[in-house]
Parts: C-alpha cells; structure tokens; sequence
C-alpha cells in the first residue's frame, strides 16, 4: 500500500505556545468539597462525591483485588501520578501520606501513565506500568531523549517492589510532545498498549519504528508469534496497530469481546476505534482534525487502506480515559461506553463526561454531563461495587465517587411546599423535571436560585423565549456562572411555563 501524505509540517507553533499555554489552560480552580446531584437522562439522579483529594495529577488505578472489608467495601486503591512517578495508596478511604511506590527511583521516568493487574494478580501480585522514558540514543539530536517503556513491580500488600523494566520500545524522540501511553491485558494474558505519535508525521505509517502504533507483548517483554507482523522483514515483531496518534485507553466490549482503542486527535479527530490486528488507523494520512494552526492535513478523513473510527469529535474534546458499563446500580446505562474529557474546543475549563449509547448498527445516542464541575476529567472505571469512579487532572486531584439517588417521598413533598410557598402555581412541573436537582427557590446548588434568575431578567417575551431556549439546548452560562446543560427530555411548552413562574416571582 502506498499512502502518500498530503503536508509534511513541524508543529513549531504548539511548542512555543506551550508554557503558557499549560499555565493558562490546563489547570482550573480545584473541586469544591460536594457532594453534587445531577439529572441524566436515562437514569434516576446520580451524586457525585469527594473519596480523596490531594493527588498530584493522576492518571490511571486500579482496585486491589482481595482487599475489601466490611468497613471498606472497595477496598485498596492504587493511583499513578503523571509527573512525580509515584503510585500513591488509597485505603479505608484515605491517601496515604507514603507512597505505595516511587518509580523514579528505580526507572527513568519522565511520565508515568497507566498502572494493570497482571491476570494472575491473586497469584503472583504483579501489577505493570507504562510510561515515557528518559534516556540516551543515537536518534536524538538534542539533550532530551524520550520513548515509551513498561515495567513490572510487586504488591507486598502495602507497597511495590522489585520493580524492574520489561519492555523498552523503539520510538526514541528528542521532544515531549504528543506524550501518552495506556496498557491493558488482553484475556489471552498478553499485553497492549500505545506508542505515542511523537509528533512525527512519516514514522506512524512505517512498520520498521513502534512510533505511533499499539503494541501487543507478552508478560516477559517478547513479542507473541501470532502478532500481525511477526514474520514480515523490516517491520518490528511487536506492531498490533499501526497510524494511532496519542493512545488514551483500552477496554473491551463487553458483548463482542473486541478491543476499543481510544485517541487524541490535534483540533478535532479525537476518536474510539475497534482494534483489528494489522490494520491501520490512518494518521497523520486522514483524520477528521486539523492542524494547530487551523489547516487540513488531508481534504478527506479516510482513504482507502485505512480504518474509520467508530466514534470521532469535532471539535476535540481531549479525551483522556474510557470504560464500558456493565453493572446494576446503573441498569439504564448498562452497555454504555463513557469516555472522559479534559478540554472541549480548546476552552478551559469544559471538561466533561461524555456517555456513549450503541446498538447493533452503532451510536444512537450521546449525553455530556457532569461539565458544571468544570474540571478535567482524566480517567473513568468501573468499581468492584458496580459504581463508576473519575480521577480529575489537577495538582489538587481528586478520586470522585458517581452513585445514583433516588429522591424519597418526604424530600418531594418538601420540596412541593416550597415551591407553594413561594407562589410558584404549578410547581408539579418543577418536581416532574427535576429543576429542584439543581435550583432551589432561595437557595444556590448546582445552578443560581429561582429567585436570583429572577432579580436578573425582565419577564419580557424576547427575554422568555431567549431562556427556554437556552434550558431545552443548553447555554454558556445565562442562567448563572456554569454553562446550563441542555434539557433534550422537557417540551418548549412546559419550559416556557416554568420560566414565566420563575420571572414572576
């Protein structure tokens, strides 16, 4: 196959930008204390709580099996910080002040990413991390060498030990660009995980560097016989997937079994794709981005040779983690794929949820939540205890629990007087849509109080029509200091009623 590019460009503009650009962008005001209530659309109300803070920048965990007590029903949690190389030690709810492991003491560790339990874990207590290494090759041209690694270290029950380097890839770059690699065992016991595009345009569509591809290896380091090129002269044995840009994670489909690979893309492109070994994923050749300064990089997203995403956004919402659901406490979301997200657009400070519905033919169906936080969402899994559980990228960073709530018979019958006693004629239409989640009529939660909405608008019929439709769509921030979530599941008619209520008050 003979894929030619379209432009062959240097991303100067990124890395000039870049320092300020982290401090501007990247980090906003640290999470509240919560907890927090939210309506979804498939699902009764779910609260979002605080389990721990004070993570520096974690990026991936896992739940130690065999840990739970009666006391602590998840038992212990191990989470990996980006820069310090730590793992730090979640138990009985509390971030231990020691950590579990300090990586860097014994790898070269520029960025530490994702952290898997070997399959065997009951027997052999081994867990394995990916990062970016820090060393010294002839490919490098400057003072900083970088390429993507795994390592292996032991669980003792409360810290990681003999640590030691499995597998050393041949992506070797001399810049930080474009950092990021995730793992996860496949049920064969083998492991893959992302080689990162390096921001290098011709070598992600070149068999012979492992720059810009998913990678499959066995728990030793080896390349497994089956893997697609194990036998082809010139390419690396180790290639699974070849044109992936900046790997983010890994799950499997619950149903089919299948590998999804989840990716960044520059501005826009950012996409899900389903992993078939050998194939190729297109970039820098096609993609459904452009370039930061606001060019193409081809006038189509596909071309022949390559595999189309399964789900892409345009434009980027800097995806960061993903999993399938597939517990009870959530039935209605059951099959779901929900995918994190640090940053819609290039805005700060939109960071969000996003929930991804599929049947037989594919998506049907995708709702954003939890943007009112206005945080970067960096990672999501499920729970031993069926709940799902969120990482925020912060220096600050916080494990967030998501649960459903139900609100009880006395709580709505309160809420109904409330409403009476403020003079609101037909309060039912509050109570059925769940407005009282996240308004109360004197009081501030989620969004500004009835009354303050009040005080800000005039109940001219421009002025109604203008919040009716900022509720049904959703709005950057008219109903008070948070972007107001769009409400696809209230009619105009009810919407405009519940306004004029609100404006008369």
């Amino acid at each position: 196959m003979n894929i030619q590019f379209t432009r062959f460009r240097h991303f100067v503009l990124i890395f000039t930008l870049l320092p300020p650009l982290a401090n501007a962008q990247f980090y906003p005001e640290p999470l509240g204390s919560g907890p927090w209530v939210f309506s979804t659309y498939e699902q009764d109300n779910v609260r979002l709580s605080v389990i721990v803070r004070g993570i520096n920048e974690p990026i991936g965990m896992v739940f130690v099996p065999e840990t739970a007590t009666a006391d602590n029903s998840l038992g212990d949690i191990l989470v990996t910080e980006r820069r310090s190389g730590q793992v730090r030690l979640v138990r009985n709810g509390e971030l231990q002040a020691e950590p579990a492991a300090a990586l860097k003491d014994s790898l070269s560790v520029s960025q530490l990413f994702d952290i898997n339990l070997h399959p065997r874990f009951a027997d052999n207590r081994l867990l394995y991390f990916t990062f970016v290494k820090e060393g010294e090759h002839p490919d490098c041209t400057e003072d900083l060498c970088l390429t993507t690694a795994v390592a292996k270290g032991t669980w003792n029950g409360n810290s990681i030990i003999d640590v030691e380097e499995v597998f050393e890839a041949d992506a070797w770059a001399s810049h930080i660009g474009g950092a990021s690699t995730r793992g996860l065992f496949l049920p064969d016991g083998t492991f893959i995980f992302g080689s990162s595009h390096r921001i290098e345009l011709e070598k992600p569509q070149r068999l012979d560097s492992h720059i810009g591809k998913t990678l499959r290896i066995n728990d030793d380091g080896t390349a497994p016989a089956d893997n697609p090129f194990y036998a082809t002269e010139g390419a690396l044995p180790e290639i699974y997937t070849w044109g992936n840009r900046s790997v983010m994670g890994f799950t499997i489909h619950p149903e089919t079994g299948e590998v999804w690979e989840l990716e960044n893309g520059p501005q826009g492109g950012d996409e899900v794709n389903i992993l078939k070994p050998g194939a190729n994923y297109g970039w820098p050749v096609v993609t459904y981005g452009r370039d930061y300064d606001g060019t193409r990089f081809n006038d189509v997203p596909w071309v022949d040779g390559t595999e189309p995403p399964e789900v892409f956004w345009v434009p980027a919402i800097t995806v960061a983690g993903m999993d399938f659901y597939t517990g009870d406490a959530f039935p209605n979301w059951q099959g779901n794929l929900f995918v994190t997200s640090m940053m819609v657009g290039r805005i700060p400070g939109t960071g969000r949820v996003e929930r991804i519905v599929f049947n037989g033919n594919g998506e049907i169906r995708r709702e954003s939540m939890f943007g009112e936080l206005g945080q970067r969402i960096r990672f999501v899994t499920e729970g031993p205890d069926g709940l799902l559980y969120l990482l925020t990228d912060h220096t600050d960073g916080v494990l967030v629990k998501v649960e459903p709530v139900a609100t009880s018979a006395a709580d709505q019958e309160a809420q109904l007087q409330e409403l009476i006693s403020q003079g609101l004629t037909e309060p039912g239409l509050f109570l059925a849509s769940d407005c009282m989640v996240c308004h109360r009529v004197n009081e501030r939660l989620v969004g500004p109080s009835f009354a303050e909405i009040a005080a800000r608008y005039d109940a001219d019929d421009e002025t109604i029509r203008r919040l009716v439709q900022s509720i049904v769509e959703g709005g950057e921030g008219v109903w008070g200091d948070v972007a107001m979530t769009s409400h696809p599941n209230l009619t105009g008619a009810n919407v405009r009623d519940m306004v004029v209520q609100i404006l008369g008050l």
